[in-house]
């Protein structure tokens, strides 16, 4: 067996006895009323404002049972296989038409848009002014449908993100396909991402267009945890840039009420970040990565939910 394959197992393994584990987790649990809804929920939707307690208050219910924590890795499959029923998934996921999944429509606005976007230190734009021009060639490269494309390569096919990221960068020519590495003697920029795919997936996309242009070097720290460890460590210095969205920015960092409208909410995290972070957004990348709660489409069929309200009214019926 070649060491690729010997790898796949092992990854087959890891998700089938987490799905397992999570299964015993969920059967140990007090029984819940026939017909109740199973939840999982990242840890960040959890916790933070936009998430799950912010849309139970915003729609005015509380599911049967609270939602178990499960890594976003296992999230998409434990539902498909109905270990659970309703997750909180990533609008650019490609998961979602592959396991033929349902996104419940947000129906009341409660989700902010989450257009993605570099977010990089004033202090970083003066040592290397070039990095705005070369890093905001990727505005509106990357549509809904083109970010779930790259995100199923790694997701499913077990793509390396550095691989995917760099085949896009050529087939749009923003890379040479044949470019010979330049001695790096132009500084350093440091590269952060989160912890999940289209994270890696971002980070990569700006190291390798970085590489490809400049002589500065590039130290890479990707998948180094959740909002919070990213945007500390751009603060304090020890990244330089990593992919942020607007409504994280807006709601979870700057605690400022939704603001629905895309480019209004643009302007303001644009606004408040240079003011009180000395951080700068460049400009969006064309993706809106807004959370989702999503279930198995034939089982949302059969209990009439289509509509996070028709959700609600479910929990709200006792079931």
């Amino acid at each position: 067996m070649s060491a690729k394959a010997r790898w796949v197992v092992v990854i087959a393994v890891f998700v089938l006895v987490g799905i397992a584990l999570i299964g015993g987790r969920l059967a140990s649990r007090k029984p819940l009323p026939e017909g109740a809804l199973r939840a999982a929920f990242d840890a960040e939707f959890l916790t933070r404002p936009d998430g799950y307690e912010g849309l139970t208050q915003h729609y005015g219910f509380r599911l049967a049972a609270e939602p178990v924590q499960m890594d976003p890795g296992l999230m998409y499959r434990a539902v498909a296989d109905g270990a659970v029923d309703i997750i909180d998934g990533f609008a650019t996921d490609g998961r979602i038409p592959a396991y033929d999944l349902l996104v419940l429509k947000d129906d009341k606005g409660f989700f902010p848009p989450y257009y993605a976007a570099p977010l990089i230190r004033a202090e970083t734009l003066q040592q290397h002014p070039e990095l705005e021009a070369l890093l905001n060639g990727l505005s509106l490269r990357l549509p809904d449908e083109e970010m779930q494309k790259l995100n199923y390569e790694v997701d499913e096919k077990g793509r390396k993100a550095v691989e995917v990221a760099r085949a896009f960068l050529i087939s749009e020519k923003l890379i040479p396909l044949d470019a010979a590495p330049a001695a790096k003697t132009a500084g350093q920029v440091t590269i952060g991402s989160k912890h999940f795919t289209e994270q890696e997936i971002l980070g990569e996309l700006l190291a390798l267009l970085i590489e490809g242009h400049t002589r500065i070097r590039v130290v890479r720290k990707l998948n180094l945890g959740g909002t919070m460890i990213c945007f500390n460590a751009l603060k304090a210095g020890d990244l330089d840039l990593y992919a942020e969205y607007t409504g994280t920015g807006l709601v979870n960092i700057l605690k400022k009420p939704v603001i629905a409208d895309p480019k209004k909410a643009y302007e303001a995290v644009k606004q408040a970040f240079r003011a009180q972070y000395g951080l700068v957004w460049l400009k969006p990348f064309g993706f809106n990565n807004t959370y989702t709660l999503t279930m198995r489409r034939a089982h949302a069929a059969e209990l009439g939910i289509r509509t996070i309200s028709d959700l609600a009214a479910q929990a709200k019926s006792g079931k």
